[in-house]
């Protein structure tokens, strides 16, 4: 007889550099069994192959064009059978003790949906992403903070920046980064509305989830993400990211 397994990860690739191995390694340094999903957006490059290399026991997923990272995401759907299941992007790091901890916080708390970390770049700086559900005004402040006032004021506003959280916390928004979610929950919401190619599919997982329970962020619990950031640097990354604000201000209603 086979039993549930805990705990499940997938991570979508996309031309991902060497700090996908790094982010693989995390989940084999992790003291639990775990089944492994890498849906290669790119089989192209040979990333996928390297992966199984590192960790035999990986499935590999591979598509037959960028699918983006939703549908990425949802094609490990079919194959869950985990009690809980790992969003998680090549470019993160983090302790071998972390999803341990976690997973248990998540037991001890059964009317939790999802559990977000806290988020720092390589350089200790703490990423403050957004901990509430995206508006007008707090998605311009993100766009338009290095113009000063009022902008900085809603960007703050938008990640919770200038409270002292020490606990914790109901908050309105999970990175798809990294985020510990039920795999039943997950399967129940039918994964990510493919509808978002890349950006905002984890503001509209975030809305539905809260629907069931809350989700909350965990201060001390941290990881490391190297995060490009293409959306800032590329006019196709811009135009994707106001395409999908756009789609998810036309699904939940526009709000300032």
């Amino acid at each position: 007889m086979t039993t549930q397994p805990i705990l499940s990860a997938c991570m979508v690739l996309y031309h991902p550099g060497e700090e996908a191995l790094q982010a693989v390694q995390c989940l084999k340094d992790t003291p639990l069994p775990l089944d492994f999903f890498a849906v290669d957006n790119t089989p192209e490059d040979g990333m996928a192959a390297r992966i199984k290399a590192l960790l035999p026991s990986a499935h590999i997923l591979p598509q037959t064009r960028n699918v983006g990272f939703g549908r990425g995401n949802n094609a490990a759907l079919p194959h869950l059978t985990s009690r809980y299941h790992l969003l998680i992007n090549p470019d993160v790091s983090f302790a071998p003790d972390l999803l341990p901890r976690m997973i248990a916080y998540m037991d001890e708390h059964p009317e939790v949906a999802i559990l977000t970390p806290r988020v720092f770049s390589e350089d200790g700086s703490e990423q403050f992403l957004p901990k509430k559900q995206p508006t007008l005004r707090y998605l311009l402040g993100g766009r338009l903070e290095r113009l000063g006032e009022p902008f900085r004021t809603w960007r703050r506003e938008y990640t919770l920046e200038g409270l002292d959280i020490r606990q914790p916390t109901p908050v309105g928004f999970a990175t798809g980064c990294f985020l510990l979610i039920r795999t039943a929950l997950f399967r129940q919401l039918g994964g990510f509305d493919e509808r978002f190619f890349l950006y905002q599919e984890d503001s509209d997982l975030s809305r539905r989830a809260m629907g069931v329970g809350p989700i909350m962020y965990h201060p001390d619990m941290h990881v490391t993400h190297a995060w490009a950031r293409e959306n800032t640097r590329t006019l196709r990354g811009n135009l994707r990211q106001i395409s999908s604000i756009m789609k998810f201000f036309m699904k939940w209603g526009w709000r300032w």
